[in-house]
């Protein structure tokens, strides 16, 4: 059984894994293949939860580790954007809020009903996709404004979710 417990996190791995891929060939100016990896990634992203569903294997730490992963990827990817002077430091710090807001709130609380936070990352995935495409000024403030209204929704909905008291059985 914990052979089959690696896996889903091998998976999640992946992301980390191509991180530095990524940040190779984006210097080099493959749009492309950086665009292939995005996709590997989200695809990575669906599959590591699919295969702890399937082979029974969820836990807490698979949850947050997902999440870190995906935190991973995307604060290096936007980091990279940051220093081609495409984002301001605040969208990183928005990321890393996100992030944040997520530990911090899955904590507190197991069950969350949050259905915005959950389209955060795909938030992001697109919007490293839009930079990639076309990197122009309105895309970044459409990226960074999205973004910041995705976060602002999803606090809202999970500060709903906390303090909402359960329904009591009859």
């Amino acid at each position: 059984m914990k052979n089959l417990t690696a896996i889903p996190a091998f998976i999640s791995s992946l992301r980390i894994a191509a991180l530095p891929l990524f940040i190779y060939f984006y210097n080099l100016g493959y749009v492309s293949v950086c665009l292939g990896l995005l996709a590997f990634c989200a695809a990575t992203d669906f599959l590591d939860g699919y295969a702890a569903r399937k082979l029974k294997t969820t836990s807490r730490f698979g949850a947050y580790y997902d999440a870190t992963t995906d935190f991973i990827l995307m604060i290096g990817i936007f980091s990279i954007f940051f220093a081609d002077g495409y984002y301001s430091i605040w969208l990183l710090l928005l990321i890393a809020a996100a992030f944040i807001q997520f530990l911090a709130t899955s904590f507190l609380s197991k069950k969350l009903y949050d259905p915005v936070g959950r389209y955060l990352g795909s938030a992001l995935y697109i919007g490293v996709v839009l930079t990639l495409l076309w990197p122009t000024s309105p895309v970044f403030a459409f990226v960074q404004d999205a973004f910041a209204a995705f976060l602002l929704v999803s606090l809202a909905s999970r500060i709903v979710s906390l303090t909402r008291k359960p329904p009591q059985q009859p």
